[in-house]
């Protein structure tokens, strides 16, 4: 029963795959909504499955818990508001430029591979030993290269997919090496039994720094977030969006298995390198993002910055629902602003800040929402990304890292200037000339209405953030 979810996006991604080998041109269309009706049930299935309770599946070898089920919730709304933020640009519905080869082709094939990918994240969270962890990994990984170089007569697209794919292999080579010196140390591959035969000497050392260096790339922590700028820029627009979150929850998951399955008696000892790594992600991020010009290079850094608050978690062993809290409310908020990019970019074919002048007053729904997202990533109350801010900055407070949380307020501050910038451009400069009114279709409406307000609700409603702290340190505690 257990395994319900992961089988139901299985099945979706096969039968959208059917019905573009198998279906007429013409009725191919009806392949969005079937992969929405398998998302969507399989997040009804993980909430029906968190309020059953903790089991396992495939014999142990994967659990379903509390942490487990919220970090799928987190995959699943990212993969539902990728596929309804791709869908104008699948079915040809945006502003054709000269020049610009902004086309996505082959409806059927970009589903089934954002379907897969989302597998991969869902097993790779339940997962408690190591090689199943690492292949869930690579499954959470490698079809992400091939959604960032889809446009294949688009040269920035295939240049991002290239840099990334031999990044993405070099990290993935690192990671395994550390496993790998896990695995001789501890002489085990179940997580559990490897948490308790491990010593903190000078290989595990060795070991941590290699998984950190690896799963960094993914998180986009400095100094392995070179990758992320031209990527943002080359990928499509919805795969960027998808990648910014999914990548990051990834990686998230997979530091939550290590961390706290088999390193979490020594994570108080790696506390001030993370504090470090914390500290210089977060300002690198905001001090460039504040001279950016394009807005897939600003996302970028903006995002580099938000991995440098969400690993401040690492300081204490119960920064974990914190960390988990963040992660939801950074999915949807982060997915509110790329709606809004979209959303422009398919209507007007622009993708300047500069551009973004007089939205306001061509579509002032759309100009609020942006506003409201930006003000989330910048932890403005009582936007759920204040919220996350706060918990994050009182596990480093409560951790004794007051130093941090002055550079973190700081660049809280940083953030909010470079957000003003859009939000000037939209509600003070005038407008182009003979800019008609912008209606968004209908996906972009309900993508951008579910992500709102769930980035609203999360912000002013207790219950999750109580719900996730009770189950987390339920997971914590079974974890030792």
């Amino acid at each position: 029963m257990y395994i319900q979810p992961e089988i139901i996006v299985v099945v979706t991604a096969f039968a959208v795959l059917g019905m573009e080998m198998f279906l007429p041109p013409r009725h191919r269309v009806l392949e969005t909504p079937v992969c929405l009706l398998g998302l969507s049930t399989a997040l009804a299935s993980v909430v029906y499955l968190m309020i059953q309770g903790d089991g396992n599946f495939l014999d142990g070898q994967f659990l379903f818990d509390g942490v487990a089920g919220w970090f799928k919730v987190s995959f699943l709304l990212a993969g539902l508001l990728t596929v309804l933020l791709s869908a104008d640009l699948l079915n040809g519905r945006f502003k054709i430029v000269p020049g610009q080869d902004r086309e996505l082709i082959h409806r059927g094939e970009f589903y089934t591979v954002v379907l897969f990918n989302l597998v991969g994240s869902m097993f790779l969270i339940s997962a408690t030993n190591l090689i199943n962890l690492y292949v869930c990994l690579e499954l959470a990984t490698i079809p992400l290269f091939a959604l960032v170089a889809w446009r294949r007569n688009d040269p920035l697209s295939c240049e991002a997919g290239l840099k990334y794919i031999i990044l993405g292999a070099t990290s993935s080579a690192v990671v395994l090496f550390g496993l790998g010196l896990l695995y001789g140390l501890s002489g085990s591959v179940d997580l559990f039994t490897m948490g308790d035969n491990l010593s903190f000497g000078p290989a595990t050392k060795l070991a941590i720094a290699m998984v950190v260096v690896g799963v960094g790339f993914k998180l986009t922590l400095v100094p392995f977030h070179m990758w992320a700028a031209d990527v943002y820029r080359g990928a499509p627009l919805p795969v960027a969006a998808y990648l910014s979150v999914a990548s990051k929850a990834a990686g998230l998951a997979f530091m939550f298995q290590l961390f706290y399955r088999v390193l979490g008696n020594v994570l108080l000892d790696v506390s001030m390198a993370v504090a470090v790594l914390a500290a210089v992600t977060m300002t690198l991020g905001n001090l460039v993002a504040v001279v950016q010009t394009n807005v897939k290079r600003f996302m970028a850094f903006s995002a580099i910055s938000q991995a440098g608050y969400l690993i401040m978690g690492f300081l204490a062993p119960d920064g974990a629902p914190s960390m988990v809290y963040y992660m939801l409310v950074y999915v949807v908020t982060n997915m509110v602003v790329f709606g809004v990019l979209v959303f422009y970019l398919n209507e007007t074919g622009r993708e300047e800040i500069e551009d973004y002048r007089g939205l306001s007053r061509t579509n002032p729904w759309i100009a609020l929402v942006m506003m409201l997202g930006l003000f989330s990533l910048a932890g403005i109350p009582p936007l759920s990304g204040f919220v996350g801010k706060f918990f994050l900055f009182s596990v480093a407070s409560k951790a004794g890292f007051h130093w941090l949380v002055a550079v973190a307020a700081v660049n809280s501050t940083i953030s909010l200037y470079y957000s003003l910038r859009i939000v000037r451009q939209m509600y003070i400069e005038p407008s182009f000339e003979n800019d008609p009114p912008l209606r968004a279709s209908v996906s972009i409406v309900t993508a951008l209405g579910v992500s709102t307000v769930l980035m609203v609700v999360l912000g002013i409603v207790p219950f999750f953030y109580e719900t996730i702290y009770e189950q987390t340190h339920n997971w914590i505690a079974s974890s030792h």
